[in-house]
């Protein structure tokens, strides 16, 4: 019906000309032409009880749709606003804590079990495990055998005894029986040691490792072993300086 309104316009009259040349009609526009109508009617035709009232219902339609509209763009920024805030928050909560997600980082203390974890799609195959220095260079690798499809968490103690305490990279490969690459995806276990806010969202950086929060699996808090004033370290509660361990050697 939009398109009528314009029909009875009378030669001595003219509508205002819509804000938005060329564009859908928005609801002052519409409004505009419908009072123009109806001032420039021609009184021989009067426009009909029943046409005004059509034109009156679709007004009032396209009001509310405007309004719809409004509504939902202001919801959906407000929905954003409130994830990017929660991003945040949880990034900022993570700085001192261990994290558990999907990357190649390895980090060699100065003492304690090192382990590393890696998923094999099936079926599986033999793998190699390289180890390389912040540098890049290949410090270190071991033939694994045959890991099967699914997770492993392997100790590496023995390994990287000869190796300085510090950040490294690590490798998994699988080779099928075919004689083509298995896909591997490696995880990584290290504290959170500060966050970098990017256009993509909030970036955890970890053993020099930048890890994006979409990727991180788990949180884990620090849990260090406590001793009694006054008595050996040996006769504390505390077990262990990681709060979490996959394998049981």
């Amino acid at each position: 019906m939009i398109s009528e309104i314009g029909g009875s316009f009378m030669s001595n009259g003219a509508a205002p000309a819509p804000s938005n040349p060329g564009g859908d009609l928005g609801k002052e526009e519409f409004l505009q032409l419908l009072v123009a109508q109806l001032r420039n009617q021609d009184p021989i035709n009067p426009l009909q009880a029943e046409e005004f009232a059509a034109q009156l219902a679709q007004f009032s339609q396209v009001e509310q749709l405007i309004n719809l509209n409004e509504l939902g763009v202001e919801q959906l920024a407000a929905s954003q606003r409130l994830a990017e805030a929660q991003h945040r928050s949880t990034a900022l909560g993570a700085v001192g804590r261990e994290v558990f997600a999907e990357g190649n980082g390895l980090v060699i203390p100065e003492e304690g079990e090192v382990e590393i974890s890696f998923a094999v799609a099936p079926p599986g195959g033999p793998a190699l495990l390289r180890i390389f220095s912040p540098g890049g260079a290949e410090v270190a690798q071991m033939e694994m055998g045959f890991m099967p499809g699914g997770r492993h968490d392997i100790r590496i103690d023995d390994l990287v005894a000869d190796l300085e305490p510090g950040n490294y990279r690590f490798e998994v490969e699988a080779v099928g029986g075919d004689g083509g690459e298995v896909e591997v995806t490696t995880f990584m276990s290290a504290r959170v040691e500060g966050v970098r806010f990017s256009s993509s969202g909030p970036v955890l950086v970890a053993a020099g490792i930048e890890i994006p929060l979409g990727s991180v699996i788990e949180l884990r808090d620090i849990i260090l072993p406590q001793a009694d004033a006054g008595e050996d370290a040996d006769t504390d509660d505390g077990e262990s300086d990681t709060i979490h361990e996959t394998s049981d050697g």
